[in-house]
């Protein structure tokens, strides 16, 4: 089960199938998928990924729990957030984040970012947070160390993709660092 979370300016919710039109408005938009591994292909394309998406247990090993970020005050999707639960190490999980242009730049993904550190930390107990970005990403990289994530690798053409090979840079977080923000 999962409680959503509550920022000063957003919730973190569930993301379902009533958020289809919402995620593939956006999800779909070349500026924002250009650096997306999944890219929905049509509308019920994106419905079915989150019917499937809604039946995930969170903490359950080899999959996502993906949350729905939503304005506090006009409950508007803006956005969604990933964990990736590694199915070969339970004290581990991966980061990703998705926001509408028109919410970028506003401090929304960091606000989201350190909420769902502080759920997989604080909550779950979890060792180590990583996310996962192509090296062009400069936005997403500087979101990454914003949030308090040092690099820790820059593994070359180690993702095939769209057809061609492509950089990815590791960063992450310890529970030992993030309780250290704290002090």
């Amino acid at each position: 089960m999962f409680t959503p979370l509550q920022t000063e300016r957003l919730t973190l919710r569930r993301i379902g199938p009533d958020d289809a039109s919402d995620v593939y408005s956006y999800r779909s938009d070349p500026q924002v998928s250009q650096y997306q591994m999944w890219q929905p292909r049509s509308l019920e394309d994106t419905r079915s990924f989150l019917e499937e998406l809604a039946a995930v247990e969170p903490n359950t090993p080899g999959t996502w729990l993906q949350l729905a970020i939503v304005g506090r005050d006009d409950h508007a999707l803006i956005g969604d957030c990933g964990i990736r639960f590694l199915d070969h190490d339970p004290h581990q999980v991966e980061l990703g984040i998705t926001l509408k242009p028109s919410h970028q730049g506003q401090g929304l993904a960091k606000e989201t970012l350190l909420a769902v550190m502080g759920y997989v930390f604080d909550t779950l107990g979890k060792h180590r947070v990583f996310g996962s970005v192509d090296p062009r990403n400069s936005a997403s990289i500087a979101l990454l160390e914003r949030v308090g994530m040092r690099r820790e690798a820059h593994l070359r053409e180690s993702i095939y993709f769209n057809s061609e090979w492509l950089d990815d840079v590791i960063y992450a977080l310890l529970d030992r660092e993030w309780a250290e923000r704290g002090k």
